[in-house]
This record gives C-alpha cells, sequence and structure tokens, in this order.
C-alpha cells in the first residue's frame, strides 16, 4: 500500500490560539476509528480517524514491525506505535480522546482466527487505550473500500455509541428491546480490562478460587440472573456493570435485567418503598395504600409476562435468580410458577428499620407485611449487609446470609489517572457547575468532599452545617479565607429516584439563607452527568471525604474513598462503621453531632502529621487485603459459590454448603431505642475460605 501522511490538523503547537487553548480551554472531545491489516506476508497498515460530530480527520500509515520476531510481538509494537501517535496527537493539540473502536475487516480477522497468539495483542490495545489515555476502548469488524473508509466508519460508529453532549467516555446504556437484558459494555464490545488486571489485584487465594468455581459454573453450564430496576444509577447498577464485565471474561453465562421504566411507579418504589423502610420519612401522605399495591404489582407482572416469561428462554432456563431490593419482588411467584427449580436469592441493599418494621400499625410494619408475606417469603436466601438491625421480622435465621457491597478497582470509578487527566476533569466539573449557577473549583485551593445522590438519606443540609461550623474554626483562628478549603456536593442521578431534584432544589435554598450565604461562594453544589471518571477525579484530588448519611446500608463512596487514601469523616450510621476503623482510617462522629464533623475537619486541615498518620495507615498491606473484600473479584467468588452450592442442575440435591461454619453474633441497634440486637448469621465468604467442602 502507498503511504499517506496527513496532519490532523493545522493548529501548530507553538501558535497563539494553541497557547490560549491550553490556559483556558477543555480540551475538544474527539473520537478515534482505528483499522488495522495484516498481510500473511507481515505487513502491517493501519489508519486513524478523528471524529467530532462534525469532521473527519484520517492518519495513515503503514508500519513495518521487526522480522526477528513473533507475529504477536509484532503486532504489540504496532500497539506501541499506534498510542503513541494518538497520544502525541491529542496533547499537541488539546484534543480529549473520549473513546475509540479498534477494529479490522474480515480478511484480516480470519489472519486472526488462524493465528490465536494474534488476538490478546489486539485486546491489550484496546486495555492500553483506556489504562494509559483514558479513552474507552471498543472493538467491532469493520467494513469498506479502504482502510481510511473502515476507520471513518469505525469514529463514527464510536461517536454514536457514547454520548457527546458533555465531554465524557461513558458509553450509552444498551438495554435489549425483547428481554430488557443490559447489554453491558455495549454487549461486549467494549473491551477495558483482561483477566490479568483483575489478577493483579487480587490476593492468590481468592483469585483461585475465582476461577475453580468459575470452571464448575461452566461444566456444570449454570445460569445465573440478576433483576433490578434500573440499568444506570446507584450502587446496584455500578456493582452489576463491574460483575457482569468479569464474568464475561470468565465465560460463566450471568445476565442482568431491568424493568421498563414507569415514573408513576418509581413514585412508589422510591418513596413509599426505599424512604419508607429507611425511616427517613413518617409523613402518612407515604403509607402504601391499596391503589399503589395494585399499580406497582401490576407493572411487576406486565415485566415479566412481555419480558422474561414463559417461552423467553430467559427464567424458564435459569439454574440461580437474584433480586437486587424490593421494586421487582412482585416477579417471585411467577418465577416459582415458571421454574420451580430456579434458586431464588433476595439481596437487601438498604438500611431496613427492623425496630419500626417490628411495630404494629408502623408504615414500616405494613409495607414490609405485604412485601415478605406475600413475595420476598418465597425466595431461598435473604441476603443482607452485617448489621443485625438490617434484618426485617419474620426473616428466619436460617436463610440469611450476609453480603457487603462491592466496588470495582479497574473501572472509571477507581482506576488511576495521570495528572493531566485529573486536571482535565476539574475543568470538566467546573463547566457543569457554571451551568448550573454553581462555583467551580479553584486549583490552588484544597476542598473537602461528598459524593452521594441527592436523596434524604444522604444528609446533605449536616454536610452544609458542617462546613459552615468548620470556617467559622478556621476564622477564628486568623486563617485568610483564601486559604479556607472549599467544599463539593456532588453526584449522578438515577431515573428510579424522583426525590433528586427535589433535595437539590432544598440545598440551593438553604445556600441563600443568610447563615450559610457568606460561604455559597465556595459551596460547590452540582448534579453531574453519568462520567465514572469525573467522581474519581474530583475524589482523587480532594483533602478528605464526608459520608454523613443518616441512614446507609454499606456506602461504595467510603470504600473507593479509602482505596485513594483519603480519610473519610462520617456518621456512626447504618453499615459505615463497618468500613472505617475510627482513629485510624477515618473519624466516625454521632449523627447529627455536625460541630463533632466541624471540630474532625479543622483538626484534620491543621495538623499534618495527624492527617498524614491516616494516609500512611491507608497505604500499609493490611488496608489493602483489608479493602479486597469490598472489590469485584472477592464479590465475584461469593455470588459463585452461592450458584454453585444452591444450583440443582449437575449437583443431585443443592444446598447452602455442604459445610456449615460457625455462625456468628453480629451487632446491630433498633434505630428508635437504641437497643442493641444480636443476631447469629454467617457471611457468604466464611463458607469458601474457612470450610472444607
Amino acid at each position: 500500500m502507498a503511504q499517506v501522511r496527513r496532519k490532523f490538523s493545522v493548529l501548530e503547537a507553538g501558535s497563539p490560539r494553541y497557547v490560549l487553548a491550553r490556559k483556558k480551554a477543555i480540551g475538544k472531545s474527539i473520537y478515534l476509528g482505528v483499522a488495522v491489516s495484516y498481510s500473511s506476508e507481515g505487513q502491517f497498515d493501519w489508519a486513524c480517524s478523528s471524529y467530532d460530530g462534525n469532521e473527519f480527520v484520517v492518519h495513515e500509515d503503514t508500519f513495518n514491525a521487526s522480522t526477528t520476531v513473533t507475529r504477536a510481538d509484532q503486532l504489540k509494537q504496532l500497539n506501541d506505535n499506534i498510542i503513541s501517535t494518538v497520544h502525541d496527537y491529542a496533547a499537541s493539540h488539546n484534543y480529549r480522546i473520549q473513546a475509540v473502536c479498534v477494529g479490522c475487516d474480515d480478511k484480516t480477522a480470519n489472519v486472526v482466527a488462524e493465528h490465536p497468539e494474534l488476538k490478546d495483542p489486539i485486546r491489550e490495545m484496546c486495555t492500553r487505550f483506556w489504562f494509559d489515555l483514558d479513552a474507552t476502548p471498543c472493538i467491532y469488524t469493520l467494513r469498506g473500500l479502504s482502510l481510511n473508509e473502515e476507520a471513518a466508519s469505525a469514529a463514527r460508529k464510536t461517536y454514536d455509541w457514547f454520548t457527546p453532549q458533555f465531554p465524557g467516555n461513558i458509553p450509552r446504556i444498551a438495554v435489549d428491546p425483547d428481554t430488557n437484558e443490559v447489554l453491558v459494555d455495549m454487549d461486549g464490545h467494549c473491551h477495558m480490562a483482561d483477566l490479568k488486571h483483575f489478577e493483579e489485584t487480587t490476593d492468590k487465594p481468592t483469585w483461585d478460587k475465582l476461577l475453580q468455581l468459575a470452571d464448575e459454573c461452566r461444566q456444570r453450564k449454570l445460569k445465573i440472573l440478576f433483576f433490578n430496576s434500573t440499568p444506570q444509577g446507584g450502587g446496584v447498577a455500578l456493582m452489576r456493570h463491574a460483575t457482569i464485565r468479569l464474568m464475561r471474561l470468565l465465560g460463566v453465562d450471568c445476565r442482568w435485567f431491568v424493568a421498563k421504566p414507569n415514573p408513576d411507579v418509581f413514585v412508589i418504589t422510591k418513596r413509599k418503598f426505599h424512604n419508607v423502610l429507611q425511616g427517613v420519612t413518617d409523613d402518612e401522605q407515604y403509607r402504601l395504600h391499596q391503589e399503589d399495591k395494585q399499580l406497582w404489582t401490576e407493572w411487576c407482572e406486565q415485566n415479566f409476562d412481555n419480558y422474561w416469561g414463559d417461552g423467553k428462554g430467559v427464567v424458564d432456563t435459569a439454574d440461580v435468580i437474584i433480586m437486587d431490593d424490593p421494586q421487582l419482588c412482585a416477579i417471585i411467584p411467577r418465577i416459582r410458577k415458571l421454574n420451580p427449580a430456579a434458586r431464588i436469592i433476595y439481596r437487601s441493599h438498604i438500611e431496613v428499620r427492623s425496630d419500626l418494621a417490628s411495630l404494629a400499625g408502623s408504615m414500616q410494619h405494613d409495607l414490609w407485611d405485604f412485601l415478605w408475606g406475600g413475595f420476598i417469603s418465597q425466595s431461598d436466601l435473604f441476603i443482607s449487609h452485617p448489621v443485625a438491625g438490617f434484618i426485617p421480622p419474620r426473616v428466619p435465621h436460617a436463610k440469611v446470609a450476609l453480603l457487603p457491597a462491592a466496588t470495582d478497582e479497574l473501572d472509571g470509578l477507581n482506576k488511576k489517572m495521570t495528572s493531566a487527566d485529573l486536571e482535565y476533569y476539574r475543568r470538566v466539573f467546573n463547566r457543569c457547575a457554571e451551568d448550573q449557577g454553581s462555583p467551580g473549583i479553584s486549583a490552588d485551593r484544597p476542598y473537602v468532599i461528598q459524593i452521594a445522590r441527592f436523596d434524604p438519606a444522604k444528609g446533605i443540609p449536616d454536610v452544609v452545617e458542617s462546613y459552615r461550623n468548620f470556617r467559622a474554626q478556621l476564622a477564628e483562628k486568623g486563617i485568610d479565607n483564601e486559604q479556607h478549603p472549599q467544599l463539593l456536593i456532588c453526584g449522578h442521578g438515577s431515573i428510579d429516584d424522583p426525590d433528586g431534584t427535589v433535595i437539590y432544589e432544598q440545598i440551593i435554598e438553604m445556600l441563600a439563607q443568610p447563615e450559610y450565604s457568606p460561604y455559597a461562594m465556595d459551596i460547590c453544589v452540582t448534579r453531574l452527568p453519568a462520567s465514572d471518571q469525573l467522581l474519581c477525579a474530583l475524589l482523587r484530588n480532594s483533602f478528605c471525604a464526608l459520608q454523613l448519611s443518616h441512614r446507609e446500608g454499606f456506602e461504595i463512596k467510603v470504600t473507593e474513598s479509602l482505596s485513594k487514601y483519603k480519610p473519610v469523616i462520617a456518621y456512626r450510621s447504618g453499615g459505615i462503621p463497618l468500613q472505617i476503623e475510627d482513629g485510624k482510617t477515618g473519624i466516625l462522629i454521632e449523627r447529627g453531632n455536625t460541630q463533632g464533623v466541624a471540630d474532625a475537619l479543622t483538626r484534620l486541615y491543621l495538623d499534618n502529621n495527624y492527617y498524614q498518620e491516616f494516609v500512611n495507615e491507608l497505604r500499609t498491606k493490611k488496608q489493602d487485603t483489608k479493602r479486597q473484600e469490598y472489590f469485584t473479584p472477592f464479590q465475584s467468588v461469593n455470588w459463585l459459590y452461592l450458584a454453585t452450592q444452591l444450583a440443582y442442575k449437575g449437583n443431585g440435591n443443592a444446598a447452602v454448603a455442604k459445610a456449615q461454619p460457625a455462625a456468628q453474633d453480629i451487632e446491630g441497634t433498633y434505630m428508635g431505642n437504641g437497643e442493641v440486637r444480636d443476631w447469629k448469621a454467617t457471611y457468604v465468604r466464611e463458607f469458601w475460605q474457612n470450610c472444607v467442602v
């Protein structure tokens, strides 16, 4: 092929326009297509096309690899060449590569099929785009009359797959229209990490167990299904994306389904289920009535009949089904009828006020009586966060197992970032803040952050009040305002959460009050688009994190903060004390004590040695090992263990475990009157870590 070389742009690196762009502008978002051709003679041709939604700019080249190395090593050399070229291109023109589609035509795909050793370098190119350039990578088969056409086609596909109206690289959420299955990572086209990356972040005993259980699932051809209400927004969706991503790499048949959204039903499930069970409202208008029950039940049953019922090849062929929270639990009786052999696990993700649920006549009692008696009681196992006070009445002790929530070290919420990445996302945040009339982050001031949905349980008014007290203490000590840290309150939304806008507007009104208005220009309150890296960068750049939730099951954002070596000041609420070692990795304050939060902030900010003690502890191997329990590989071992033990297929009579470890007393507090309650229950990890099965 004749070599055709073109510059991507006429904007030169030293021009005044370029210098201005570097100082002021957010890098322009572009989307790349990379087309690779490999001949049987060993010659590599490649073309790269950038697309910003308006025009294509193409670079085409031939790469002559060393003939003294293997084909796979030749392809690795091409990887270095491509990554280096596009990196220099983006850096010299102040562009931001949001995503890239790497592909080849059928002829080259056949060459790769004949030489399987070439597959891994292609996948490695994708993972390098993710980890080195923070560009979400995709793999696709391309068609065109030339490499240029293939590259341009790939760039256009990439643009279409993402959401370019704001700077970000989260692929559009795809849901199968026939079954409402969430097509995670664009049905597998995105390839951000390989098994080796997960192995590098996991201790050997856990990794070996994961591979063993995955092999058993494959041999027995087990089919595992997750059900919940939404594919994006909130901790459940975050965990499921990560779980499916890893299960796909392991070759396990694990799928995830969501309901067709209905805003009227989401008002019920959020305000009359979620908020009532958590005890964040005592307003009688949120008591569940017969018409609410009927609307919700019909919605669940219609979703089942239309997408997952008889003949759909979903529930009727499943072995293990996990129901995440109560939103869809009305389908459990239908599952039982259609597939009696399927084993059903109900997972409770929230802090349930079991004290109120035990009080006859309370909203919580009547709601739980309805959910448990008609639906959840038909599940085989009840999974709870490890706090006794979260386990509602009438759940048999023998039916309970404990499993904390998890996050993923390799996704956009947690992966490592360069200083350039951090600065880019600071500017993106400031643009979002400006669009909402909120101040942005100063480049030369520290800030305190709470990342959370705008939810009545998250204690956001307490965050503002604590910050006011903190600022007053700094002023009393004679510290100039310019040296005072800012405050960031931000988070994503969720389509099943009608409270988001209400709470957001309440906080904005609160900042207009006379006692808070002097600090309003240093408080950034922003609802952010669905960009995981944006939240990651904000947390990594922070001074410390707050989590002043009044009700909390198990807060993933606490885990994410600690894994970034940020001390967390949090209320002693729900499962949070299980995540923080008071005085070592963070500071626990009694719920509502905003003065105590301010005191803790002041000491952390003014006493550098005290602050550094927390950071040093968070960096220890001990803490790193402890945190692994809250990451995707460890969590996946728990799920696969339960699946292999519960499923009948290829296992005779299924049981929860062949060898039962001793149940442990877990402490929990009846939140209403302070009474301590013990409950004998077992962590799922205890079965596979300590028992010979």
